[in-house]
């Protein structure tokens, strides 16, 4: 029996022994695949943030930046304005001709035009002088025609420039200059480029000095003001004259920009300034017109636009100052010219008007409009040459064809320069701050400006004006969007430094972890796969 009991005891203890030998086993086993897990999982949780987070979170938040094309904007700086220009010269001498042609080269050899002088095909000896006028001539050229008619030079209604013969030559070729304006184009395009910097001629100056700035879209505001309605009843509608007088000038503008014509009244708008009586007449001095200006700009509603704003003001003299003149240059006037801005003038009714309050006063259009287009033709950068030419009388308050070309000449400079320089100021500007976000829209303005101004200089080589001009006011318009698009302020005061403040705290806790993971990750690959 003790023998049996002593074989039952060792049994149990085999028994028990091998069941605890299979319990640490599982234990092992169990230990094993977890820290197989553990391992996995941080691999794969470093994995997706390392590999698809970082990524993903870097494409997210970096700046959006449309390719643009700086080489091709650099280059528009060393790309010279270039205007081909013919002239025809017709005299009843030929070597009279070719000698003009010889001087006209000589004179505009440096100049940015490429003149190219040749004997007139178009001009018969007998022709009269009517007909002379109604001769066609191309876009941008002028015919040189020598005739009896005239006793000094005389420039036409189209584009012929009349001599009497025996005319002299430097003399010709100096009025040849003032109508194609070569002083005023280099003029505009120096001031523009080297501010500061300007032509010697003052009258060029001061002209580039009295024109509104360059834009596609203007508005014309014409505000009569009577100050004393009660005393004196003005019966005058402003947009009759308006579409008689200025409607046919700003259609005949139509492809330099668009004019909007408005008209307004204003009362109970008293002068500021007092004028001097002088035996009965009432002045104001030319620089004390801000005194009637500045209380005005207020009300005149000219901030309801971002477009460009020409005033004309018309001011009902009260009662009290009739008649009312302005003090220019030792003369009086009723009217007066503000540089970029527009004019004024003093309508001086009768006192009989005044002391007969039941009648209106109607004033006449031609002496109200006369000051008015003369003013709005400097304002707008129209060439005034009637100290070196005489002009044939024009009826109308349409330009001269030939003044027509100038504008387009002058106003093409004027818009790729702008557009050149708004280009190379946005290149730089964009190059130097990597922050500003360059979108879709923006990069294809640009590219498309870019694309305008280099087809500007290629129609003025081929003497095209309006392709030119049209492809002025793209490149004009499209950079001058680009430059203002409110999308490239949208990161610019958020740099860097900033963008790690903010995000260093957010990654840097949940970084380290992982970091610090990975080498225990790498020690588990190298005993799992004895590596």
């Amino acid at each position: 029996m003790d023998v049996i009991e002593k074989d039952n005891e060792s049994s149990v203890t085999v028994k028990t022994s091998a069941t605890n030998d299979s319990d640490e086993i599982w234990e092992i086993i169990d230990k094993e695949d977890d820290e197989d897990l553990r391992n996995l999982s941080a691999a794969v949780y470093a994995f997706i943030l390392l590999v698809i987070g970082i990524p993903l979170w870097w494409r997210m938040t970096e700046v959006q930046r449309h390719p643009l094309p700086y080489s091709q904007i650099s280059e528009l700086s060393s790309m010279d304005i270039v205007i081909a220009t013919d002239i025809f010269v017709f005299t009843k001498n030929p070597s009279d001709t070719e000698r003009i042609i010889e001087h006209i080269y000589t004179k505009f050899n440096s100049t940015m035009f490429s003149v190219k002088a040749q004997t007139s095909t178009l001009i018969h000896s007998d022709d009269t002088f009517e007909k002379l006028e109604t001769a066609i001539t191309p876009l941008g050229s002028l015919q040189l025609i020598e005739t009896t008619n005239v006793d000094s030079i005389v420039a036409g209604l189209g584009r012929n420039v009349y001599f009497p013969p025996a005319t002299d030559i430097s003399i010709l070729m100096d009025s040849l200059e003032r109508l194609l304006q070569t002083d005023a184009l280099s003029d505009s395009m120096i001031s523009m480029l080297n501010p500061g910097k300007h032509s010697e001629d003052a009258q060029v100056v001061a002209e580039r000095q009295r024109r509104v700035r360059p834009s596609s879209n203007y508005n014309v505001l014409l505000t009569v003001v009577n100050p004393e309605p009660d005393k004196l009843r003005v019966s005058w509608k402003p947009e009759i004259p308006l579409n008689r007088y200025l409607q046919p000038l700003l259609n005949q503008l139509q492809l330099i920009a668009n004019f909007s014509v408005q008209s307004q009244w204003l009362y109970l708008i008293d002068l500021i300034q007092k004028p001097v009586n002088l035996n009965g007449t009432f002045v104001l001095d030319k620089n004390q017109a801000q005194y009637i200006i500045t209380p005005l700009e207020k009300k005149l509603g000219s901030g309801v636009s971002r477009d460009p704003c020409i005033h004309f003001v018309v001011y009902v003299t009260p009662c009290s100052f009739i008649p009312l003149y302005f003090h220019e240059n030792n003369q009086l006037t009723t009217a007066m010219m503000s540089a970029r801005w527009g004019g004024v003038q003093f309508l001086n009714a009768d006192q009989i008007r005044c002391n007969e309050s039941t009648e209106s006063f109607i004033p006449d259009d031609l002496s109200i409009m006369s000051p008015i287009v003369t003013q709005f033709h400097s304002l707008i950068g129209v060439p005034d040459v009637s100290k070196y030419v005489l002009l044939m009388p024009h009826r109308s308050s349409t330009l001269r064809t030939w003044q027509l070309d100038s504008m387009y000449r002058l106003k093409i400079v004027e818009q790729y320069t702008n557009a050149r320089i708004t280009l190379t100021s946005l290149a730089r500007l964009l190059g130097e701050i990597s922050n500003i976000v360059i979108i879709e829209e923006v990069g294809k303005a640009v590219t498309e400006s870019v694309e305008a101004a280099i087809n500007v200089l290629q129609c003025l080589e081929k003497g095209q004006l309006e392709e030119a001009l049209k492809f002025s006011k793209i490149a004009f318009e499209t950079s001058e969007f680009a430059f203002t698009h409110p999308s490239l302020l949208a990161l610019l005061y958020f740099p860097d430094d900033q963008k790690y403040a903010v995000y260093i705290p957010l990654f840097l806790p949940v970084m380290i972890p992982v970091l610090m993971s990975l080498k225990g990750v790498k020690k588990w690959i190298q005993l799992k796969y004895k590596i």
